[in-house]
């Protein structure tokens, strides 16, 4: 048994096979453990997810310091670094995401997913080009602020989709690696005038561009905040839908420093985050990137390339949804989606190929050492089976969703989309390595809202009768997963996943 403090091998940058993710399973040589910066360990073995991710009833797990930094304040449930601060914060709005209340709320998802449908039909036949990486992040990010907030922003009803907002989408997830190397010059492009800093830093143009539009969503969060503490001050009943911040208000575990509205508004865009946001303090007020609706959409994008792309399988669908679906426009409980095996199959596959956050993500063992041993299975050489490894406490270690879901061990041809993998005997076993929203205490909260999105979508923009879509300019080249900018990008070179509607 060896002690990482002393035999794990410092690695270049170049030695790791980043380029082309199918390498990294030809190059097992560089062993399942490695040391990637003179603090933090790399772990690739499936095996060992269940291990490293852990509930809070089996150790205290802290995040990174060095991580969170990308994503600016700590105040929010997301980016809290401490294991019982953030219990106390995560347990506060995880009732929010139930799977009992997003079943309550399930009409003001069907409601966006219409907005959309109707946009689609005004576009039948006209031969416009719509670009669904630019369209879905429209409806998730709507959707989300529905739910939470009882409010829409309303990206749905911006012309061509806003392409500015998924671009900015993109640039703020490049920006997460850029401020968490160099967290100083947040402080410093936060003084500068908004018109230097898009020259400075040119792939940040787009999100500069939507700065106004991210000052005008954190002015509805913030007005949601004052008039829910207004409301409840008077003891006035909410008119509707209840917002989270009804939830967190009144939440007896949170003591008033975690209840003043600063930090509500934070954890609020944090929550358009748990469905779709990560926050970083760029101007005085936060700068809000909602990225998780973008995890969703991209989710969303790359299942409709495969079935676009593939129409056998989109034909197996469209037979098993005529069964729930008599017209094209029925719209079938999430519940009663769940229960048909080949659109489940469909849907896990694209989880897996679409990766969710591709980033690795570390987590802190504070209090006790753990311990690593190379799994067999995937692991075949017997000297490395024979080696454990002691990862002292406070040692960050983090594993990446992209190795786990193309490893060719667990899933024969990786690249290729194939949904029947998911209907065999042994699906039950592979549904552990599909880890799109991670696992232990600090798993997605937005998991069942994204569940949700994803049935209810892709049943109504497919069911038999409603829509024919062709692609336009677009390969499988547009589609694999090229780049780490925490959530999974396609090739920097690609123009988007285009398709025209019939």
């Amino acid at each position: 048994m060896e002690d990482c403090r002393a035999t794990c091998p410092i690695w270049s940058v170049t030695d790791l096979p980043n380029k082309d993710h199918s390498s990294a399973y030809s190059g097992y040589d560089l062993g399942p453990i490695i040391r990637i910066n003179p603090y933090e360990l790399h772990i690739n073995d499936p095996e060992y997810y269940d291990e490293l991710y852990v509930g809070p009833s089996t150790r205290r797990t802290l995040k990174y310091e060095w991580a969170v930094r990308g994503f600016g304040p700590t105040n929010y449930a997301f980016a809290t670094i401490s294991h019982e601060l953030h219990r106390t914060r995560r347990g506060a709005i995880a009732p929010f995401f139930s799977k009992t209340l997003v079943q309550q709320l399930e009409p003001s998802v069907v409601t966006m997913i219409q907005k959309l449908v109707n946009r689609l039909e005004k576009l039948k036949g006209t031969g416009t080009v719509v670009n669904l990486i630019e369209m879905y992040p429209c409806l998730t990010s709507d959707i989300i602020c529905q739910y939470a907030f009882a409010s829409p922003y309303g990206y749905l009803d911006m012309p061509e989709f806003a392409p500015l907002w998924h671009n900015a989408l993109m640039d703020a997830s490049e920006g997460f690696l850029f401020f968490s190397q160099f967290p100083w010059l947040e402080t410093l492009m936060r003084k500068l005038p908004q018109p230097l800093v898009r020259e400075l830093v040119p792939n940040l143009s787009s999100l500069f561009l939507m700065t106004g539009e991210m000052l005008r969503v954190f002015q509805m969060v913030r007005e949601k905040v004052d008039q829910v503490q207004a409301d409840l001050a008077n003891d006035k009943k909410p008119d509707g839908q209840r917002t989270i911040f009804h939830d967190l208000f009144t939440n007896d575990s949170l003591s008033p420093e975690e209840k003043t509205p600063e930090r509500l508004a934070a954890e609020g865009f944090s929550v358009v985050g748990a469905g779709s946001a990560f926050v970083v303090s760029l101007w005085p007020c936060h700068r809000l990137i909602f990225s998780s609706s973008q995890t969703v959409a991209h989710t969303l994008a790359v299942i409709s390339y495969h079935l676009i792309a593939n129409p056998d399988i989109l034909k197996k669908l469209q037979d098993e949804l005529a069964g729930v679906m008599p017209t094209d426009d029925s719209t079938p409980k999430w519940s009663r989606l769940e229960q048909l095996p080949y659109m489940g199959a469909i849907i896990q596959e694209g989880l897996r190929v679409s990766c969710g956050v591709s980033h690795r993500l570390q987590r802190i063992s504070p209090d006790i050492d753990l311990t690593f041993k190379a799994s067999p299975q995937t692991h075949g050489n017997s000297k490395q089976q024979a080696q454990e490894w002691i990862i002292p406490k406070g040692t960050p270690v983090g594993m990446t969703s992209v190795l786990l879901h193309f490893n060719p061990s667990l899933f024969p041809d990786p690249h290729t989309f194939s949904p029947d993998r998911w209907l065999g005997s042994d699906a039950g076993y592979l549904r552990r390595f599909i880890v799109p929203f991670s696992k232990g205490s600090r798993q997605c909260l937005g998991m069942n809202l994204a569940y949700c999105e994803l049935y209810l979508t892709l049943a109504t923009l497919f069911a038999p009768g409603r829509f024919h879509f062709e692609l336009f300019e677009t390969g499988i080249e547009d589609v694999e997963v090229k780049h780490d900018f925490f959530n999974a990008s396609q090739s920097l070179s690609s123009k988007g996943i285009r398709v025209k509607v019939f």
